[in-house]
């Protein structure tokens, strides 16, 4: 597996870092993790495939996990040189379907009139699901919001977990213990919190509880500042620990 980084942190103020969209290449699947706003342009800025992109991962339904989907479909439908005829498979929480079919009639266009089969499966964890090609997905709620997920990838003998945005839990630990890379939003780099969030502290504890090899964090909202970040993650965490830049890429 090959993850690159599409939004590396949710920073308004600092516009080399966008919000959270991810994308996965594992056994000739294209996948994307979560759909921030200017990870559409992203996967073209970094040469991706994405007109090849086979299955699209929702945790939750806030903007900045949610808002290019509109994008994705108009871009697979008139941006591409020749028509698509693969099917392409949106995979989240519950009420996907309906949530964006509301959301693209915003734009009062006909977007997910497309060439190409649209399938929707919607996740009620725990669940497992078999994306093709020997890749599996799991799912388990996270505290966020109600249908908040966590997510669990497999493929050729390794394994990508990525958190979402969540606050701390034992299931965490039991569902992400043994990850090969471990993609977790982390929102604050100090001050401790009362919001639905991991910091930084409690990223380091998670991986480290875990026995994590590779710790990728992003999404920090307030403190950008990578070296900070990494030195506050080591105090819990001995392991391998990336804070990457957008457009970085990194094998599992």
């Amino acid at each position: 597996m090959r993850l690159t980084v599409l939004g590396a942190g949710t920073c308004a103020m600092f516009p080399e870092r966008s919000p959270s969209g991810f994308w996965v290449e594992a056994n000739g699947l294209k996948i994307r993790l979560d759909s921030g706003p200017g990870s559409v342009a992203a996967m073209g800025r970094f040469r991706l495939p994405w007109q090849a992109i086979t299955h699209q991962v929702i945790t939750h339904f806030h903007l900045d996990h949610v808002h290019d989907l509109p994008a994705l479909f108009f871009s697979l439908k008139y941006g591409r040189a020749a028509p698509r005829s693969e099917p392409l498979t949106v995979i989240g929480p519950k009420g996907l379907e309906a949530i964006l079919w509301g959301f693209v009639g915003l734009y009062r266009m006909r977007i997910l009139d497309q060439e190409f089969p649209v399938a929707f499966r919607e996740i009620e964890p725990p669940a497992e699901i078999d994306l093709g090609n020997d890749v599996r997905l799991r799912a388990i709620r996270v505290p966020h919001t109600p249908e908040s997920l966590a997510i669990r990838m497999e493929a050729g003998g390794r394994s990508l977990g990525y958190t979402g945005d969540t606050a701390p839990s034992e299931d965490l630990v039991r569902f992400f213990q043994g990850i090969d890379l471990l993609l977790a939003e982390c929102s604050f780099v100090g001050e401790k919190h009362d919001t639905p969030h991991l910091n930084a502290e409690e990223v380091s504890v998670l991986a480290s509880a875990a026995h994590a090899k590779h710790l990728v964090a992003v999404h920090s909202y307030f403190d950008p500042e990578a070296e900070r970040l990494t030195e506050r993650l080591a105090r819990r965490f001995d392991g391998r620990i990336t804070v990457p830049r957008d457009g970085e890429t990194l094998d599992v």
